[in-house]
């Protein structure tokens, strides 16, 4: 890495807190030297007041963060390794609905950290389509002696604005139609949930609506849950009636006394 400056080593040690809520320690590990020299440098500072920044500016993530999950170092450089080299690896792997280990030869595509989990997108030798890895279940890797084989016209980019992560139920957008509280109507103008967004007042005094095309997707319906009261869904009549059933289940588990 170039040789550092005082913004260039306070925008270090601000990446690496955020960082650290993304990804595996082990993958944190690898910048460590240049996250030690930033703050190295800026606790050189201290005359010019720099060096506090540091200490008074925090990066939070929206919403409940889990911990990242664990990483086997081996793990992580045979597949980085991999995917660097297109070369195909040789995995134990634990399946989740299985609930066992099972050997695969995979062709390395492409890696997504999302949340608090890293996947590797990859296809098991013999078949073509793309899956995804936890690479935390997997419990050994080794670089294969297949030849590499590649994802015909594959876009890491395309996959991801299919819905590969937001578990799409279906490929068109849809427009969402809601009665929202103020504070909610605040949130939204400020932070967009697309960019075809419209807030008007709505017909009960204080509430707004909205209107707003978004992807047909598990997250924005999840997102809508945790809104709770201050969204009021009209439209699809699909996501009112789910919303209302999650409702029902919900209120289900506090039965009153």
């Amino acid at each position: 890495m170039p040789a550092l400056d005082v913004p260039g080593a306070l925008t270090l040690v601000l990446a690496e807190e955020y960082l650290k809520g993304l990804l595996p320690p082990v993958v944190i590990s690898q910048l460590d030297p240049h996250f030690n020299d930033a703050r190295q440098l800026l606790e050189q500072l201290a005359a010019n007041g720099l060096s506090n920044w540091a200490r008074r500016v925090r990066a939070i993530p929206n919403g409940k963060a889990l911990m990242p999950a664990a990483l086997d170092e081996a793990t992580w450089q045979t597949v980085a390794q991999a995917l660097l080299e297109q070369k195909a690896i040789d995995v134990q792997y634990l399946s989740r609905s299985a609930e066992s280990e099972k050997a695969f030869t995979l062709h390395p595509q492409g890696i997504v950290s999302r949340h608090s989990v890293t996947y590797l997108l990859a296809h098991v030798d013999g078949f073509d389509d793309l899956r995804q890895f936890a690479l935390h279940r997997v419990k050994h890797a080794a670089l294969s002696d297949r030849a590499w084989q590649a994802q015909e016209g594959f876009d890491i980019d395309h996959y991801i604005q299919q819905g590969a992560f937001g578990y799409r139920q279906g490929i068109e957008d849809i427009e969402l139609e809601a009665e929202i509280s103020p504070s909610a109507a605040w949130l939204l103008q400020e932070t967009p949930l697309s960019e075809q967004q419209s807030i008007t007042p709505g017909p009960q005094e204080g509430w707004y609506r909205l209107n707003v095309t978004v992807p047909n997707d598990q997250q924005t319906l999840w997102w809508l849950m945790g809104m709770g009261a201050n969204i009021k869904v009209l439209a699809p009549r699909e996501w009112q009636d789910e919303l209302k059933a999650t409702a029902q289940k919900v209120l289900a588990h506090y039965p009153s006394h």
